[in-house]
């Protein structure tokens, strides 16, 4: 590729020369006179069967190409500036050639569908739609893709902060740095694809979120509050996650042929979570299933939760839905997500134990087990980290007091060696 710069009134344009290439071309309307008379349909561009302006037919020809870009320079030098670097991307293979194409065309119609054919859930997809229907493309849905800049991506980011979203109130720092990550995702995709040479939201500070600060129980707490809804319906549901560490979804999605009560194993393989207030049940993610064993007084807690599960089908009789869950409503129905967590405050308010959230329950097992000197790696395994960084960084609060255990522990072994 070449090219030149040129002067047009009081400002400078880049031109470039892509040499010859294969265009197509009405002859009748070349014959006529006026601009754009014959415009040639280069073979990159959308493919047509007849003459978009007269219905007549097209012919093959070869045709030196030249590109104006849409940019304009003040000065020669800027001009010069950036004809260098579109030669220096074409020789990199990096040279985009200029489109209209606008980043809400390109997110709506070309990336979101293309979500389709990865590995995401329907509720992440889902997501991602809503950070692009309610946040992106209000903002930016009609700024050309390839003008797109990191100012933009700063203004979305400022809006963000300073406007009301769809549901009257501005978005949490959680949501505003989401948003920035799917913008960032499919400005990635866009670069592969060949649409843009740079993500523009590369580089952009996200917003910074502050880690909400855990709250558990001690063992005391903790042994008080299962004595006191020992004979309620969900003790199983909270005994289970107090004594697993189990996240919510797969507790709730737990079904019988999981369970191994004989060898005191249970398999987490699936899930059951929430979409907005609908609910979503399906496989975890081959890295995140996992075998883990359960204690004897959780085992007989499951045992009576399946008789209870007999004695209520008997009562419903044909009613009973059989639906191969673990923890079940009265009818055999499994438990809807919120209606579980809602239950939980209900009962934790009536206990004499500081207020936490059913998530809590996962954050108090972890907290204990390593304060009981179980090795953060079991601890990850059995929480489901991907790695033990996360599970570190998560309990770092409990790393002090085992720091001094452990300085306790090789001191009284040294001290009381005799050689």
């Amino acid at each position: 590729m070449t090219g030149h710069v040129r002067k047009r009134g009081s400002v400078w344009e880049v031109v470039l020369e892509l040499g010859t290439q294969t265009a197509q071309r009405c002859p009748s309307c070349a014959a006529k006179r006026g601009r754009g008379a014959g415009r040639l349909l280069w073979a990159d561009d959308e493919q047509r069967d007849a003459c978009p302006a007269c219905g007549g037919d097209l012919e093959d020809v070869e045709r030196r190409r030249q590109i104006v870009l849409p940019d304009r320079f003040r000065l020669k030098t800027e001009a010069d500036a950036r004809l260098t670097a579109e030669k220096q991307a074409d020789a990199l293979g990096g040279f985009v050639e200029p489109s209209k194409l606008s980043l809400g065309a390109y997110i709506n119609d070309e990336w979101l569908p293309s979500l389709a054919g990865e590995e995401l859930t329907a509720g992440t997809i889902r997501v991602y739609a809503t950070h692009v229907r309610e946040r992106i493309v209000p903002v930016l849905g009609g700024v050309p893709l390839q003008k797109l800049s990191s100012r933009d991506v700063k203004r979305l980011r400022t809006h963000m902060a300073t406007h009301e979203g769809t549901r009257g109130r501005i978005p949490s720092a959680q949501t505003r740095k989401q948003t920035l990550v799917t913008l960032h995702k499919a400005l990635g995709a866009a670069v592969r694809d060949g649409l843009v040479s740079t993500n523009a939201a590369h580089g952009v500070k996200r917003p910074r979120v502050h880690k909400r600060e855990m709250q558990t129980w001690s063992a005391g707490q903790l042994h008080a509050f299962l004595e006191i809804t020992k004979d309620t319906r969900l003790y199983p549901v909270w005994r289970f996650l107090a004594q697993t560490g189990l996240r919510r979804g797969e507790a709730l999605g737990l079904m019988l042929d999981s369970l191994d009560l004989d060898a005191g194993k249970v398999m987490i393989r699936r899930q059951r979570k929430q979409d907005g207030y609908a609910v979503e049940e399906g496989p975890l993610k081959s890295d995140a299933r996992r075998s883990i064993s359960i204690d004897s007084g959780t085992v007989v807690t499951l045992r009576a939760q399946l008789q209870r599960q007999l004695d209520d089908a008997a009562e419903w009789r044909g009613a009973w839905q059989a639906t191969g869950h673990v923890f079940t409503r009265e009818d055999g129905s499994p438990w809807h997500p919120d209606r579980v967590s809602k239950l939980f405050e209900e009962a934790v308010k009536a206990a004499p134990v500081p207020r936490i959230r059913l998530h809590d329950l996962r954050h108090t097992w972890a907290t204990l087990a390593l304060r009981a000197g179980v090795h953060p790696k079991v601890v990850q395994e059995r929480l489901g980290h991907a790695n033990i960084s996360i599970t570190m960084d998560l309990y770092s609060h409990v790393m002090p007091d085992m720091q001094e255990s452990a300085a306790e522990l090789v001191a009284s072994i040294v001290d009381g060696s005799e050689g």
